[in-house]
């Protein structure tokens, strides 16, 4: 049974595919990232909470940390702001995966992506780390089951993280 989001892909694969037939190779993939980029931003759902059911905003995670904010999905992520009195702010980008799993996290679905500048050289403080991985479960545990309209639709708009990467460059996605 095919998912929303690979029924999208595929009509989305259909459009690029007669886009191409009549573009050049520069002009195809300018085509394919405005294409990508008016879908992942195209959304207007709210934050999809119920993937972190039962956590909300002000809830501790462990190790100090607290759950800030979770945005709507934007330029294919939703970013989860956690807080620490001592560590300040962390922001996790909640991506699709697909194939091998890449960040910090991952559930079945989705990655979790530590956004600190550090181009994944920087090590990553160890209850920081424990911390991402709880909620990793816990979006596991919720995401086969997330039957809310608002949240399949962001979840059909998130891009993977090298998607992200490639239509809106690094720089861009902190």
């Amino acid at each position: 049974m095919h998912s929303r989001r690979d029924l999208l892909k595929t009509l989305g694969a259909g459009a690029l595919g007669a886009a191409t037939l009549t573009a050049t190779g520069l002009a195809s993939r300018r085509a394919r990232a405005d294409t990508l980029k008016s879908f992942a931003s195209g959304s207007r759902s709210g934050a999809p909470w119920c993937l972190f059911s039962p956590l909300k905003p002000g809830a501790s995670v462990g190790k100090g940390w607290k759950v800030d904010s979770l945005s709507p999905v934007r330029d294919g992520a939703s970013i989860l702001a956690l807080t620490h009195k001592t560590q300040g702010t962390a922001r996790i980008h909640i991506c699709m995966r697909q194939g091998k799993a890449t960040g910090l996290a991952h559930s079945h679905l989705l990655d979790l992506v530590l956004m600190d500048g550090g181009d994944g050289a920087r090590p990553t403080q160890e209850g920081l780390g424990r911390v991402v991985q709880g909620i990793a479960k816990r979006i596991a545990k919720n995401e086969l089951g997330a039957v809310e309209d608002g949240t399949l639709d962001a979840m059909t708009r998130m891009l993977t993280h090298t998607e992200r990467m490639a239509l809106y460059g690094p720089e861009n996605i902190l």
